[in-house]
């Protein structure tokens, strides 16, 4: 519930602002998307985007750089002991596409 309350946040600030200044969040956000980062980043990351979308804020100049970090976290999947873990990110990533 708190990264969705926190995406939700993030897309009503932005619909506020000028378009540069989206471009910078959704810079920010893709930061998150990295091997080194938590699933919980990855998470929050894909919850963003898709606050965004939703709202016509993902400016068309970048879906090239969101489309393929959508798509790794549509693959996320990292073992932890004797299971995995990754379906919330899985999912996430779907609700950016939908």
């Amino acid at each position: 519930i708190v990264r969705w309350s926190a995406a939700k946040g993030i897309g009503r600030i932005a619909n506020r602002l000028p378009k540069d200044m989206i471009a910078d969040i959704i810079d920010c956000i893709l930061g998150l998307f990295t091997r080194t980062e938590g699933d919980g980043a990855w998470h929050g990351g894909c919850l963003a985007l898709a606050e965004l979308a939703w709202r016509g804020l993902l400016l068309p100049q970048q879906l090239p750089e969101v489309i393929p970090k959508v798509v790794e976290a549509l693959r996320y999947d990292v073992k932890r002991g004797a299971h995995s873990v990754g379906s919330h990110v899985r999912d996430a990533g779907c609700y950016v596409f939908w």
